[in-house]
């Protein structure tokens, strides 16, 4: 820590490698700076001014009901060095608060004490911080699984969170619905030279995430806010986002503060320049990992999980009447069939049982698996378009039939993609252990992705082949995931020139500088989700994989960070003791967790570009998924072992610190798979009935 400066107007800074914190005090006001080193373009570094605030504008506190964002400003400031670094005494709105700086381990810890040291007592008060910052755009905002840059690509009749609308221009939303438990902003500012433009970011987190709220409001600029657990959703205070598209009076966040009362909050700051715009929210992850320490739960091993999951693909087995496959649901209250890709993936459970018939030398599972598969390629081609084929087959109806929406039906790109990529994960496995494949399974396969990836993959198809609509998303990035994986059965080079040409489009659309984030890759939201990132994840993945190089390797840790800023490094209350670290979120539409999420290639990843953060954390979830397997009758709300649910409530959506007893057969479809390949690399078996080595 250093003091420069003579007379009244001292200047008061700490520093922690590129990073450094400026207090000064001038006619009676504090100002706080932040600044940070940074290369010009002729690699000149220096010190750049990341952004500064009177105190009086970060000290937010409100009393009545409803609450608003009031700032009564910060009233005889002192600053003080402390032990650790430097400290602001003032007076707000009657409390007498303490703001103690310090960093820690590269952030920069800041502790805020509001005590009351008066004679009348405060009610329904709400304290926080705010931190104006020199951006005026909605779309510099990023809180994980609530908010990414603006929504931009929600269905705007549809209520999702957003940031820019309401009589407050505000969302604030709880701490226990943010995976990272932090408000990230970046923005671009133009320097003192004309053509020079500088990103800067600022993320602030919750150090010690309990029951407090984060988010940001916009009045002219935008700030970013830590409250003290009241909420404002789409600019209405009390506010509460409670279920898809649904709204609920929230009443929580408010303090009472009689005399002598103290209100701890505490919070951690991190901020400077992205590597590239728009990739700012990157760092976010990786600092949050050592701010939290995530340690997940393992409830059980590899071989447990295989064995538990394997009893509940036995129990979807089904063949009668020529029909043969795996059952989307196996209770009542169901339509009862086989569902290909997104939700039912019954050649995803196709492949789990031929991998374990090969793993055991149970015959009779592969030859289960093939009578899947031609059953699928026998009858579901039947009344679709040339190239496609029908998602459904209604065991009880004997018929197939595709999905609907808004009253049309149509083939689903999402859900033929997903079925194509088992199709060809099954022709690779048994191929790869010398057992026959029929040409016949390569034919559609090739086929099949030649038609989906003719165009960029469209929402989906109708009937008579023409497209839907094209929407601003997603949902077809699967399509090129299967082109990518009969390339890698094919050899054909045409086939990896066009996927490589269609993850440039969506790289570019998404991916370049994040401004439109992934979305609408799940058929039950319209909004920015996991799923699309998930997709194209694997498909830069496989081309790495494919042709290596440092260009490859960036596009995967890329968006590898962006699906962590939806995985939960934290641990919120749960009344069953489910521990919801590892696990991630689906939407910002749908604000629970489940089993979605390619961990097995995270940890592939990280070997085998060395970042052994990927590796850890692929297995840290993993083995949280172990959790919520039903592993004795009458567990986690099932009868029949190996079941489990889609998804578990660590928030205010739906029943905070529940789970549901919903167990479509992609759940099992997920877990078994990603289990069977994790267990196989550990044990040295990683051949190429997996991803092979990394290319030379």
């Amino acid at each position: 820590m250093t003091v420069v400066g003579e007379g009244e107007s001292p200047v008061f800074r700490i520093a922690s490698g590129d990073k450094s914190l400026e207090l000064t005090t001038e006619q009676g006001a504090a100002r706080v700076a932040f600044w940070y080193e940074a290369a010009d373009r002729a690699g000149a570094v220096g010190g750049a001014l990341c952004f500064a605030a009177p105190l009086s504008r970060m000290l937010a506190m409100s009393t009545g009901r409803p609450w608003h964002i009031a700032l009564p400003g910060a009233h005889e400031p002192e600053i003080c060095r402390t032990a650790e670094g430097l400290a602001v005494c003032c007076e707000v709105g009657g409390l007498a608060v303490e703001v103690a700086f310090a960093f820690v381990r590269g952030l920069l810890r800041m502790d805020v004490t509001w005590r009351n040291t008066g004679e009348r007592g405060y009610e329904d008060a709400v304290l926080g911080v705010a931190l104006p910052l020199p951006c005026r755009r909605a779309s510099a905002v990023t809180l994980p699984q609530v908010l990414y840059r603006g929504n931009p690509s929600a269905d705007p009749d549809r209520t999702v969170p957003r940031l820019g609308v309401g009589p407050h221009r505000a969302l604030v939303v709880e701490e226990h619905r943010l995976p990272v438990p932090c408000a990230h902003a970046e923005w671009r500012t133009r320097g003192r030279a004309a053509r020079t433009a500088f990103s800067s970011y600022v993320t602030l987190y919750a150090a010690e995430p309990g029951e407090g709220s984060l988010g940001a409001v916009q009045h002219g600029r935008v700030s970013l806010l830590a409250m003290s657990g009241a909420l404002m959703f789409n600019g209405v205070p009390d506010t509460a986002y409670v279920h898809k598209g649904k709204t609920a009076p929230y009443d929580g966040g408010y303090l009472d503060l009689p005399p002598g009362a103290v209100h701890r909050a505490h919070y951690a700051l991190d901020w400077g320049s992205p590597v590239r715009p728009g990739h700012g929210f990157r760092r976010l992850v990786h600092q949050g990992l050592g701010l939290y320490a995530p340690e997940g739960a393992r409830p059980l091993t590899l071989d447990q999980i295989v064995h538990h999951k394997t009893a509940a693909m036995d129990r979807r087995w089904y063949e009668a009447q020529g029909a043969a496959g795996f059952l989307k649901f196996t209770g009542p209250g169901h339509t009862p069939g086989f569902l290909y890709g997104w939700t039912g993936q019954s050649l995803k459970l196709a492949w789990c049982d031929a991998r374990i018939g090969l793993e055991r030398d149970q015959p009779w599972r592969v030859d289960r698996c093939r009578r899947a598969v031609d059953f699928y390629l026998d009858g579901s081609a039947a009344d679709a378009p040339p190239g496609l084929r029908m998602s459904f087959y209604s065991t009880q109806d004997r018929a197939w039939s595709a999905f609907e929406r808004d009253g049309e039906t149509f083939v689903s790109s999402r859900a033929y993609g997903d079925a194509l990529c088992d199709l060809a994960d099954v022709i690779e496995l048994l191929g790869s252990h010398g057992h026959a494949v029929p040409r016949r399974w390569v034919r559609a396969l090739t086929e099949g992705v030649d038609t989906a990836c003719a165009t960029v993959p469209p929402l989906g198809w109708r009937l008579d082949g023409s497209p839907l609509p094209q929407e601003r998303g997603a949902a077809g990035l699967v399509c090129v995931l299967a082109l990518l994986k009969a390339h890698r059965i094919t050899g054909e080079a045409r086939m990896l020139r066009r996927a490589e040409q269609l993850v440039a489009h969506y790289r570019h659309r998404h991916a370049d500088d994040w401004a439109t984030p992934f979305a609408r890759a799940t058929l039950d939201a319209v909004c920015e989700d996991k799923e699309g990132g998930i997709a194209y994840f694997l498909c830069v993945y496989e081309l790495l994989l494919l042709t290596g190089g440092e260009r490859r390797r960036a596009w995967a840790e890329g968006a590898a960070d962006w699906l962590l800023t939806w995985v939960y490094q934290w641990d919120p209350p749960f009344d069953s003791g489910f521990r919801t670290a590892g696990w991630p979120g689906v939407s910002v539409q749908n604000h629970h967790v489940d089993v979605f999420f390619p961990a097995y290639e995270l940890v592939r990843l990280g070997e085998l570009t060395g970042r052994e953060v990927y590796r850890r954390l692929g297995e840290l979830i993993l083995h949280a998924f172990g959790q919520g397997i039903c592993t004795k009758a009458g567990e986690w709300g099932f009868e029949a072992l190996g079941e489990q649910a889609e998804g578990f409530f660590p928030t205010n959506w739906q029943a905070r610190g529940t789970s549901n007893t919903w167990n479509p057969s992609w759940v099992t479809a997920q877990v078994l798979s990603q289990a069977l390949r994790m267990r196989a690399a550990r044990a040295g078996s990683d051949g190429p009935w997996d991803d092979g080595p990394w290319p030379p």
